[in-house]
């Protein structure tokens, strides 16, 4: 995203969102990149002036030459990155994307039967050949619980007050077997959750007409907030980056966190 690649890489940050404190941070450690999971380009720029904080940072990133690398949509999508290891503190049981990465990428456009055929292999996969690679997670639990008991132990898991956890629940002897599990915000993939039979779906945030909307489907959700769902999976990370780049250091950052305080 922003860097020399011929440079010499000592040390790395690694941070959900990219701020100005967690660029002070960055300084400070005498880091040369700073790998955030929220990419700080998201939209085309059309000029560069420093007028806005997204701005002020990539200035200050380049006159520092601390690199920027952005994972993404890939870190989320990928088997054993952020979705899995969230789906993980949940149960260990087996699970299938909810939106499956395209095994091939043809540069025509599909033809109608080819789009009903990808669009049904994504909600029914193969037997015996789950896809794993995609968006979210389709989490079959071993052992069925209830939604207020799969909220407190994620609550517990991520090391969350009462007040950062919220869930909407239509009956309380309901015990989901299939849950929908979208790190981040996952309303954009609730009507594959529900076609795929998930009752529960576990996210970071929903605006208000989706957790609607998902009630009156008959499926419950937890909302952990948007990083909350994301920020536990930085020190896996970089456990799981480490053997990669051993000549580099990789660090947790500090500074990153929620921007909201429960009141």
């Amino acid at each position: 995203m922003l860097g020399d690649p011929s440079r010499e890489l000592r040390r790395a940050l690694l941070t959900i969102d990219l701020t100005h404190a967690v660029l002070d941070e960055a300084i400070a450690a005498k880091c040369q990149a700073i790998i955030a999971y929220h990419p700080p380009i998201f939209e085309p720029l059309k000029q560069l002036t420093a007028m806005h904080a997204h701005e002020q940072i990539l200035l200050r990133c380049a006159e520092n030459k601390i690199a920027i690398l952005s994972p993404h949509t890939a870190l989320d999508a990928v088997c054993g990155g952020m979705t899995d290891w969230l789906a993980d503190l949940i149960d260990t049981g087996a699970r299938v994307a909810l939106e499956p990465c395209a095994q091939f990428h043809s540069p025509t456009q599909e033809a109608p039967s080819e789009r009903m055929l990808n669009q049904a292999r994504a909600r029914a996969p193969i037997a015996g050949k789950p896809q794993i690679h995609g968006q979210g997670r389709a989490l079959t639990i071993i052992k069925p619980r209830a939604t207020n008991a799969i909220a407190k132990q994620l609550r517990t898991s991520l090391r969350l007050s009462a007040g950062d956890v919220a869930y909407c629940e239509l009956k309380k002897s309901r015990k989901h077997k299939l849950i929908a599990v979208v790190p981040g915000s996952g309303a954009s993939l609730l009507t594959m959750a529900i076609e795929a039979g998930c009752t529960l779906m576990v996210t970071g945030e929903a605006k208000h007409h989706d957790v609607i909307h998902a009630r009156e489907m008959n499926c419950d959700m937890i909302l952990l907030g948007h990083t909350n769902s994301e920020r536990g999976f930085m020190p896996h990370f970089a456990k799981q980056l480490q053997p990669h780049v051993p000549q580099v250091r990789l660090l947790v950052s500090k500074r990153d966190q929620h921007p909201l305080r429960c009141a």
